[in-house]
């Protein structure tokens, strides 16, 4: 995961930029809905957990605690200034590795499992989860659209949000298949900045036959993105023309994918 570091150690600007575009909130909604039932006084851990966009929230909705997990030093750096309350550990998610707290009541990993290339990489991203979480406990994970053929995902992006406005500022580009699935590149363009980071769009049925092998073997549930009725009326924060968040009934930006232990 040294790619996956450096690339975030440069981008933190614009990518805290993203994250308060209409797409990024509706995101957080749909965690939010998902988490709610289990949320109060619940013990979480958080990989990939960035700057902190869902950290403080995790805390605000009734958590009793959040140990967030970053391997980006600067992100850690600014997930701690913005707010207190939470702990945060410098680490790479994909190895697995018992953090001092656990067995967590919940493990949740935003735009974490796509860094994984292949199979051996999101085996171990998996048991990394399963070590950490206690038995009957839920992990939470927002991951690219669940699909049996990444690339139609992907063209399917393309072609109902296309530049310039994309995604919430990002727009996604075709880099090479892979055994099951496919290397993309996120782009992105913002008044403080652009990013660029490369991820992968494995399929489906892998993620499901990872989360099996790794120890994760209660209910496997799939969501996909929900948009609010008030942003369909024109209500909404982030700036989305109402097309765009149109689009997003038909084509999922992202995957919402809940498993028990």
């Amino acid at each position: 995961m040294t790619a996956t570091k450096q690339q975030y150690d440069t981008i933190l600007k614009p990518y805290d930029y993203m994250r308060e575009a209409s797409i990024a909130l509706i995101e957080r909604e749909n965690v939010q809905e998902t988490v709610a039932p289990y949320i109060e006084k619940a013990r979480i851990l958080e990989l990939a957990c960035g700057s902190g966009f869902y950290t403080y929230s995790f805390l605000a909705w009734g958590a009793s605690s959040v140990l967030g997990v970053d391997i980006s030093s600067v992100m850690i750096d600014e997930a701690r200034y913005k707010g207190n309350g939470a702990s945060f550990i410098q680490a790479d998610c994909s190895m697995p590795t018992a953090y001092d707290g656990g067995p967590f009541d919940l493990v949740f990993g935003a735009w974490l499992l796509n860094y994984a290339a292949d199979r051996t990489g999101l085996v171990n991203m998996f048991r990394n989860i399963a070590m950490n979480l206690k038995d009957g406990g839920r992990f939470v994970s927002i991951t690219p659209p669940p699909s049996s053929n990444p690339i139609d995902s992907l063209n399917a992006e393309a072609t109902a949000r296309p530049l310039p406005a994309g995604s919430g500022y990002l727009i996604y580009n075709h880099i090479k298949d892979v055994e099951d699935g496919i290397h993309f590149r996120v782009h992105g363009v913002t008044p403080v900045g652009d990013l660029n980071f490369e991820c992968y769009h494995l399929k489906k049925e892998l993620y499901e036959e990872a989360a099996r092998e790794a120890g994760l073997n209660g209910k496997l549930e799939w969501g996909l993105t929900k948009v609010p009725e008030r942003y369909l009326r024109g209500e909404g924060p982030g700036g989305a023309s109402l097309v765009e968040l149109e689009t997003y009934t038909t084509v999922p930006n992202y995957g919402v994918l809940v498993i028990i232990k």
